[in-house]
């Protein structure tokens, strides 16, 4: 602000003939009635000046009575010209075609404050004399100095304002709130742990999916179950949503689990609390693939292409060059390695896909290194590339379900049943084609056995207000998944199926006593079929069509709501490619009058993620905004960077992005780009001979900062300390 002290260089203003600079802005103790339109200024000079904040004229300081004449009058052109225009205005200036605008600095600095958050830029970015002299020179001759202290309070004044806005949101808000947590130790080896928590709804009047990031704070105690609870506890009475509350989203560490029950006795959800606590869907996913990865024959095939790729691109400069000059001559692509890493299976997908883009040319040039030193280089066997190539589609598949189950603007947890379905049809084929890779499938099942009988029954239920599965289609994904994964007990799939219905039908009796006694027009149910193929999507679509005409048969004339959308096929003649895309939001708000009580049960279920990633997503932002330039950011100063952030990027519906000025990896893509643009390094004859000699040293790729190693399922004991990040990791996709 003008009145404030600030040190610094600035022009002297518009017109003024001096070629005098000030110095310095200082506070003065004089007649404030007079002295609140103007500036303290000491001059290059040494002399004081008075400035005055609207035309920027500078007057001696000895003569109270013409400073006070200049704006009373008034004698400012500025003045004059706002009363002119438009007495109500606000301050104005003239700009170069002689017309007024307005410039208010206040707006200016909440743009600034905006910006600085949103791009993960420090407070002091316009704090420079430079950028003063700048913006007064060149746009604005009234802009002053923007301090450090002077932004961050901006923005803290921001974050307050829209925290208050969030909470007098949720105490309108006529319909349950969903929440995301997780938690992340600071990086750069800074002490200290930090609890994130993300609410998740559905706007009624709109039928939006919302999330807002309402919670990032310290967590320096140890991670029992009681401090967890504790923690939240906080946010349900910061933000009013002690009632609001239908599930919460964790990772499967015992700590989670002993304070969703703590929490659970507590408050009484509703029909004992069974959808109360949600499994993150991608740690288990995670989990799922580490098993696979972990067979002999596939983690040492992995291990020798990780090693393959130290050998090129770490084993020293002078090998990397050449192996871009090469790429060059051969007009092949050269990509960066996305390294693999134990807690972020989706690396190693990464991994295997940009080296087989490059099959040719990393063969190639691993062979020269192998027989110019065959004692420091070993040969990667050719077979593995074949083993490589069909593994792939395998890990394609998981990494597709972490993608879809990743999202922010569409239900995720409804698409849960068709992604496990995906999965389980990929292992089948695996298993029945043999071969060597066939080996991964047992224990892959086995993991993925383990969820799915102990899946929260939010899930199903949410796949059954997805009218492409209907209640028939979540009986038939539940068989075919319990048949493909091969329980042992024979009466599992009844057992869940008969759960389900238990669950939906209670969740509907429950919605119906409170929501209303509306009654629907009758209608009957018809079906369709298509062609069966191996294709998963589409056999799953043949399948769901022939389960639905099966259950159709001899079905009585239905009169209740809940009869009538169970019996009711909504979606026959949709071609298989448009189920992944089915819009279920605008399915529900079409039918809001015609089935009133399962919209409502739909407004509040379908905004249960299937996923943590909106926690861990913040994780990867908070890396970079508490960066190795920015430690000393406070807890509270971090919170509110965190909060606030997402709050200005849901006005822009831009969640799912991460616009930073500072990306983690600055190497991605560079390789292939040196190529493209023929900037590789030239290298003389002795070099391209490959002088075995040259030696350089390999670093080991940093571990990705927000995970911890070896999370496995319920194995994080109640009252360790440390992180709980649970390995999914840091996503680019969310």
């Amino acid at each position: 602000m003008a009145s404030e002290s600030a040190s610094g260089s600035a022009t002297t203003g518009v017109g003024s003939s001096s070629a005098l600079q000030i110095r310095e802005i200082v506070q003065t103790s004089r007649n404030q009635e007079v002295w609140k339109d103007y500036n303290m200024c000491i001059m290059t000079d040494g002399h004081k000046k008075a400035q005055c904040k609207f035309c920027f004229h500078f007057f001696a300081v000895g003569s109270n009575t013409t400073l006070k004449n200049h704006i009373s009058h008034p004698h400012c052109e500025v003045l004059k010209a706002q009363q002119n225009q438009n007495p109500e205005a606000g301050q104005t200036t003239m700009g170069r075609d002689g017309q007024v605008f307005m410039y208010n600095p206040d707006y200016l600095r909440e743009q600034f404050a905006g910006l600085v958050i949103q791009r993960g830029l420090p407070f002091n970015h316009f704090d420079n004399e430079q950028t003063t002299r700048v913006f007064q020179n060149t746009m604005q001759p009234r802009y002053t100095h923007v301090s450090r202290s002077t932004l961050k309070r901006d923005a803290m004044k921001l974050w307050v304002a829209a925290k208050q806005a969030t909470i007098d949101g949720f105490a309108n808000l006529n319909t349950m709130v969903n929440l995301t947590t997780d938690i992340w130790s600071a990086s750069h080896n800074l002490p200290g742990s930090y609890m994130c928590v993300t609410a998740h709804w559905i706007e009624p009047s709109s039928w939006q999916m919302m999330k807002r990031v309402i919670s990032f704070e310290e967590f320096s105690s140890e991670h029992t179950g009681k401090n967890l609870k504790y923690m939240l506890e906080k946010v349900f009475v910061v933000y009013g949503l002690k009632d609001k509350i239908l599930s919460i989203t964790l990772d499967n560490a015992s700590n989670n689990t002993s304070a969703m029950n703590k929490l659970r006795l507590k408050y009484n959800p509703p029909m004992g609390g069974r959808f109360y606590h949600s499994r993150c869907v991608a740690h288990i996913i995670n989990l799922v693939v580490q098993a696979g990865l972990k067979v002999p024959i596939v983690n040492q095939m992995k291990e020798a292409f990780k090693q393959m790729l130290k050998d090129v691109f770490k084993s020293g400069e002078k090998n990397r060059r050449r192996y871009i000059k090469i790429c060059h001559d051969a007009e092949k692509p050269c990509y960066s390695p996305n390294w693999d890493i134990e807690t972020r299976w989706n690396s190693t997908f990464e991994m295997f896909e940009s080296g087989l883009k490059q099959q040719i040319t990393l063969s190639h040039f691993h062979d020269i290194l192998v027989s110019k030193n065959g004692r420091r280089f070993k040969k990667f066997p050719d077979e593995y590339w074949g083993r490589i190539e069909m593994l792939n589609p395998l890990l394609a598949v998981f990494q597709n379900a972490t993608v879809v189950l990743s999202g922010v603007y569409y239900p995720t947890s409804p698409l849960v049943l068709q992604q496990i379905f995906f999965i389980s049809c990929k292992l089948s084929d695996l298993e029945l084609e043999g071969g060597v890779l066939s080996s991964m499938v047992k224990p892959i099942k086995r993991k993925l056995r383990k969820y799915f009988e102990n899946m929260p029954p939010i899930i199903t239920c949410a796949a059954a207000l997805n009218p492409c599965f209907n209640v028939s289609g979540v009986d038939y994904l539940i068989e075919n998944i319990s048949r493909d994964l091969e329980f042992a007990d024979d009466g599992f799939a009844t057992r869940s199926v008969d759960y389900f219905h238990e669950s939906f039908q209670g969740l509907y009796n429950m919605y119906y006593t409170k929501y209303g006694s509306h009654q629907t027009q009758s209608t009957t149910a018809e079906g369709s079929s298509s062609q069966k193929s191996r294709d998963p999507l589409s056999r799953m679509v043949h399948g769901l069509t022939q389960h639905k005409q099966k259950k159709a048969r001899g079905d009585p004339i239905m009169s209740s709501e809940y009869e009538q959308y169970i019996k009711t096929d909504f979606v026959r003649g949709l071609q298989p490619k448009d189920y992944e895309s089915y819009d279920v939001l605008g399915f529900w708000k079409t039918k809001e009058n015609q089935f009133p009580v399962l919209s409502r049960m739909a407004l509040d279920i379908l905004s249960v993620q299937a996923s943590s990633v909106a926690s861990e997503s913040a994780f990867s932002t908070s890396g970079r905004i508490l960066s190795i330039r920015r430690t000393r950011l406070t807890a509270e100063s971090l919170e509110m960077c965190m909060c606030l952030k997402d709050h200005l990027d849901a006005h822009e519906r831009r969640q799912h992005t991460t616009p930073l000025e500072l990306p983690l990896d600055v190497e991605e893509g560079v390789f292939n780009d040196e190529v493209q643009m023929n900037e590789a390094t030239q290298l003389t004859d002795q070099e391209i001979a490959l002088d075995a000699s040259s030696d350089g040293s390999f670093e080991e790729p940093p571990r990705d900062y927000m995970l911890s190693s070896g999370a496995e399922d319920d194995e994080t004991q109640d009252g360790a300390g440390g992180s709980m990040s649970h390995g999914h990791g840091q996503y680019t996709y969310y």
